[in-house]
């Protein structure tokens, strides 16, 4: 499309070159000389793409200056390329306005940095269009929103993996099961009755145990159910932003999603004692987190602080998985014989002396039993099915031993 004004060639090449620290201020000056008499608003993250997928606006990068950007593989699940603009001119067509975004990414040293100028007929306009971006995309969609690198990005993949997760492939102790899904899912409906009798309507629940028993397949399982917007902490890490700032961010970005599912995996490794308190600040928030889910997991209990795993306030709930019984085992592994016995001719009474071989395994570790023993017996068809998972197991057995 053709602009009503011309762009300089060498816009990105002055703009990014000499002092990092005066880069806005010479990339500002250009855009509004270039701008002439149209205004220019600057901020930052809008995702356009995003909205212009979504029908909202129509969206062409600009030439002058040629457009900056990179392909890549989206891996097996999405064998295609994509493309990625780091610096680029968008021509938008939006409702009845014609408006001029220049993008411009940059590496500051501790981190990536990004800025939009949106260029339109009045401020008015330039801000309408801003407020309507954050709006329409504020919701992750069909996606989750993972933490990293101290901001936010939504993922399909995460989004897709935790819809095909499902309780009905969970094994677990003593209706634990029946327990948390009849826990938050009628807490997601009791918001009135919480209001009523003046209780924050806010949740918490911690799952404990090793791993490899459930706890992840439990998380992504019960989110999926709920329903609502769901938010994963992957990282705390940042060179530039102090834990103070990340750990604001994450609940501020959740209490906008409210009601929500706040996922913190692996939180001993999120929480130490030099970031605890501004975590237990924003924990604490009662009126701020009115509708927050907060799930935990942990591997190691012991290295978390008492002030966060023996109040219940913060983790109302702590639902410990452990390793599954011979009960648990033989139930899983019938799963399994369902799946698999036409071909290997696994019979059902073999099915418990797999269970009691596997004794001390973890249903990650009776995955790979089972696995194993199907690489196995392919190898040597002609060995009893269950005779090549009994050996597999003994395998496991050993390598458990030296770790």
């Amino acid at each position: 499309m053709v602009s009503s004004y011309s762009m300089n060639e060498k816009l990105f090449t002055d703009a990014l070159n000499d002092n990092p620290s005066a880069l806005l201020v010479r990339a500002n000056r250009m855009v509004e000389e270039l701008a002439g008499d149209r205004a220019v608003v600057a901020t930052k993250h809008l995702d356009l793409e995003r909205y212009a997928r979504m029908g909202n606006c129509r969206l062409q990068p600009e030439s002058p200056p040629p457009p900056v950007f990179f392909r890549y593989w989206g891996g097996e699940d999405y064998d295609r390329l994509y493309t990625s603009f780091d610096q680029v001119v968008w021509d938008v067509r939006w409702r009845d306005s014609s408006l001029t975004v220049v993008q411009l990414n940059w590496d500051n040293g501790c981190g990536g940095e990004q800025r939009q100028w949106i260029v339109a007929e009045s401020t008015n306009t330039a801000e309408e269009f801003i407020l309507d971006v954050s709006r329409q995309t504020h919701s992750p969609g069909n996606a989750i929103l993972v933490f990293t690198d101290g901001r936010w990005r939504r993922s399909e993949p995460l989004y897709e993996a935790v819809q095909s997760a499902t309780f009905d492939d969970l094994i677990l102790a003593d209706n634990l099961k029946e327990a948390i899904r009849t826990d938050f899912s009628s807490f997601l409906r009791s918001e009135a009755r919480y209001t009523q009798l003046g209780i924050a309507w806010r949740r918490g629940a911690l799952l404990i145990g090793p791993p490899g028993n459930g706890k992840t397949h439990c998380v992504r399982a019960l989110v999926k159910e709920l329903g609502v917007p769901s938010l994963y902490v992957q990282s705390l890490s940042h060179q530039r932003y102090t834990p103070e700032q990340l750990w604001q961010v994450i609940f501020e970005r959740a209490r906008g999603l409210r009601p929500c599912v706040l996922v913190l995996e692996d939180l001993d490794s999120l929480v130490n004692e030099e970031n605890r308190s501004f975590f237990l600040n924003q924990l604490d928030g009662f009126e701020q987190n009115h509708g927050l889910i907060v799930l935990a997991t942990t591997n190691y209990p012991e290295r978390i602080d008492a002030a966060i795993i023996q109040r219940p306030s913060r983790f109302d709930r702590k639902y410990h998985f452990r390793l599954p019984s011979l009960a648990e085992r033989k139930e899983y592994l019938a799963i399994w014989h369902t799946k698999l016995a036409d071909e290997t001719g696994w019979l059902p009474e073999q099915i418990e002396p797999v269970a009691t071989v596997s004794d001390g395994f973890s249903f990650a570790y009776l995955k790979e039993l089972v696995i194993s023993g199907v690489l196995h017996w392919l190898r040597v068809p002609d060995t009893p099915f269950v005779d090549a998972l009994c050996e597999q197991a003994r395998e496991l057995h050993a390598q458990l031993e030296t770790k």
